[in-house]
């Protein structure tokens, strides 16, 4: 698990023509968050408008929520932020919703929906005005006076301003928003044959196997010494990581019978200005379909123990010379992903399967990162990458827990159907973990960033990491619960084994993250746009059955509102092999947008396979895409790579913008707020932007300053003639 200090994501940002810090405008707004917390502690008045999260108990209390007096700025199945007069509170109640009121609405305080990191940000995010967590993970919501924005961007992932007005998708027959398991169709076609047939696949983990690689991992019982794993672990004692990656090969080859397709695979990381090579182990199983895609079981084997607390005053863990034991983190993930992949090659997939085991994760997921641009570079569909990182510490829990993106929505919900139809046999709960963004503390992370589904094995819902041993030298084996770590195996061996038997029936199914919109010129996907704005609408769907026969034509629709009634944005007709498992791609659908556009949309996309699909109950699903008035100039920037080990001749600061505007002004600052570099007053060398993403030579803004490792924070400005905006982000430089 990547080490809570380290930086590893795009850099949050506040995007604002009207920010300009004063002290005296900080005294004051200072003030108005005292005042503020003072106003919501008093009782609300009939004629006040409030901002309030209501909580209904089934679909139909969705129409509850339309009237006179209430607003919809924020809506997510079973729950929705609204604007509503005091008076209304009462009679939301009645109609059995939960109602909780969050503030009072004050002219010159925004809100604005955040994601947070970890706790530190937490408590610094509180100081500034009010926090309030919104989905039990790192989703938050927070009030805050105007004049005080820019200072709350280093703390968050990334945040929006919360929509003044959107609209609830409506509930239909078909569609899955309320659900998260699979389709009724789906689970009655899992059969009493079939979940026999997973259950044994299942029931064939060893644990002694487990148990064995965790101990060789982390302990030498040669020189009766714990092991270092630490990614540039010398030659001492413990195994150099050449060594540990080569027993690894052998130990994977073993578990695929022997058959090949195992590799290492060097990548270089640079750490105090010395070039190390590192090694990915990587397996791979050939699929039966060439060209259908590939599944990633993966974990990193290298471990830190950084944390280490030591009784001798004044001594503190040396990376050169102390162990690294890492018996959690993660010699439980490496052991997994071995018995995952000792089981399923005896199987046959319609896909290519490869398990790859990762170095250098805690630096900053430089392994994964190096393994995921190499699939990219070969064109390789990945259609999702199981993680397993930290799964076997919790004592007496028959529960693990997924952490899951949007668009990793479908995998996580198969995973959790297989849970639950196999829990006789497997006896393990999957609590499901929300994460807003691509970004995240371990190996899944990368996939995400690259635009891979993928969802991450973790023994606890939330942070900061509860294994009182993580990242120390006391992370032993003799700390785990083995028989969660073989539990978490065999539902992972059985969740991926489900889709190499040919008897289920094929299963087409679209959920929310399914629908994904990108701005033209932009690589990240947004939930919203403005008037010209052109917007890729990017649909798709996934197999959850067996390959669909030759000759099934599959048409694959978008309409912004109902399909009876709405407008079809785009439509095409798909008769490409669909395998198991197996997510075709399909070409985006082009959205103009208008004027007349301004508002929200709920668009719907619909897969229609015909007749010859048993279970249709899944096949519709609808989104919101909301259309703001007017656009900032200025609408993305961050720093990569980030973080980077690299000179910093060879970074760049990347900024997205919707118009042709002027850089006019750049500050770079090191984490005490001194400023170390940029440009000002025209000096800006990269000072004309066009539309789309533009990149800036870092070395640019920094020349003839050597910058030191640690966090920076960045301010840029722009002018387009008419209006400022101002963007602000943070970068991490390690050596």
């Amino acid at each position: 698990m990547l080490m809570s200090g380290t930086l590893n994501k795009k850099p949050s940002k506040v995007c604002s023509g009207r920010c300009v810090i004063t002290p005296a405008s900080l005294l004051l707004g200072l003030l108005v968050v005292f005042l503020a917390h003072l106003s919501t502690a008093a009782q609300v008045k009939a004629e006040e408008n409030v901002l309030a999260k209501v909580v209904w108990k089934d679909e139909s209390g969705l129409s509850s929520l339309e009237g006179s007096g209430r607003v919809l700025r924020y809506c997510r199945p079973g729950w929705a932020i609204l604007e509503i007069r005091g008076s209304e509170i009462e009679n939301l109640r009645a109609t059995g919703a939960s109602v909780d009121v969050i503030d009072t609405v004050h002219v010159g305080k925004r809100w604005w929906l955040l994601t947070i990191a970890d706790s530190f940000s937490k408590d610094s995010l509180a100081a500034y005005g009010k926090l309030l967590s919104l989905n039990g993970g790192n989703l938050y919501l927070l009030g805050v006076d105007e004049r005080l924005e820019p200072l709350v961007a280093p703390f968050v992932f990334s945040m929006t301003l919360l929509p003044q007005r959107v609209e609830c998708a409506t509930f239909h027959p078909g569609t899955r928003l309320s659900r998260v398991g699979l389709g009724e169709g789906t689970r009655r076609a899992l059969a009493a044959e079939r979940a026999r047939f997973l259950g044994a696949i299942s029931s064939e983990v060893s644990m002694d196997s487990i148990r064995a690689t965790i101990h060789f991992l982390s302990f030498d019982d040669d020189s009766a010494k714990l092991r270092s794993r630490f990614s540039l672990s010398p030659d001492t004692d413990s195994l150099r990581m050449a060594d540990m990656a080569q027993w690894l090969r052998e130990k994977l080859r073993i578990a695929m019978g022997g058959s090949g397709g195992d590799s290492l695979e060097t990548f270089v990381f640079r750490y105090g200005g010395v070039n190390y090579n590192l090694y990915n182990v990587v397996g791979r199983i050939p699929g039966r379909i060439p060209g259908s895609g590939t599944f990633v079981l993966c974990a990193h084997y290298d471990d830190t123990a950084g944390r280490t607390v030591y009784s001798e005053p004044g001594r503190t863990w040396h990376w050169q010379s102390d162990p690294a034991p890492g018996a959690d983190d993660n010699g439980s993930g490496v052991a997994s992903v071995l018995e995952c992949a000792r089981l399923l090659s005896d199987l046959e997939f319609d896909f290519d399967i490869e398990f790859a085991l990762f170095c250098a994760e805690e630096q900053g997921l430089f392994g994964s990162k190096a393994y995921v641009e190499s699939r990219v570079a070969q064109g390789t569909n990945i259609l999702g990458a199981l993680n397993f990182d930290m799964h076997a510490y919790r004592e007496n829990t028959d529960t693990t827990f997924l952490r899951t993106n949007p668009s990793s929505e479908w995998l996580s919900s198969h995973v959790k159907t297989i849970s639950e139809v196999l829990f006789d046999s497997i006896g393990l709960r999957v609590g499901l973990v929300p994460v807003e963004g691509p970004y995240d503390a371990s190996d899944h992370a990368s996939f995400w960033f690259s635009g891979f589904d993928g969802l991450h094995f973790f023994e606890q819902e939330g942070f900061p990491v509860q294994n009182p041993y993580y990242h120390t030298i006391n992370d032993t084996a003799g700390t785990l619960n083995y028989v969660l770590a073989g539990k978490v195996a065999r539902l992972a061996a059985a969740s991926m084994a489900y889709f190499s038997t040919t008897s289920n029936p094929w299963d087409l199914e679209a959920l929310s993250g399914d629908l994904e919109f990108r701005l033209q010129g932009h690589t990240g996907l947004v939930s919203e746009g403005s008037p010209g704005d052109v917007v890729s609408v990017i649909p798709r769907f996934h197999n959850l059955g067996s390959k669909v026969p030759d000759g099934i034509s599959v048409r694959v629709s978008v309409y912004d509102g109902p399909p009876s009634s709405g407008w079809l944005i785009g439509e095409t007709l798909m008769t490409v092999p669909i395998p198991a498992g197996g997510s075709p791609v399909i070409e985006p659908f082009t959205w103009l947008l208008t004027e007349g556009d301004v508002g929200a949309h709920s668009l719907y996309l619909v897969v229609d396979a015909g007749e010859g699909e048993q279970n249709i109950a899944n096949n519709v699903v609808s989104k919101t895409f909301y259309v703001a008035s007017q656009s900032l100039a200025i609408r993305d920037s961050f720093v990569f790579p980030n973080p980077s080990n690299v000179s910093v001749r060879d970074m760049k600061l990347r900024v997205f913008v919707t118009r042709d505007a002027g850089l006019t002004e750049v500050d770079v600052y090191d984490i005490s707020g001194r400023r170390v570099g940029g440009c000002r007053n025209g000096e800006c060398r990269s000072n004309n932007l066009t539309p789309g993403d533009n990149d800036i030579d870092l070395s640019d803004l920094l020349s003839g300053t050597a910058i030191a490792p640690g966090v920076y924070l960045y301010r840029l400005r722009v002018d387009d003639g008419v209006e400022k905006g101002v963007c602000y982000g943070r970068f991490a430089v390690v050596r």
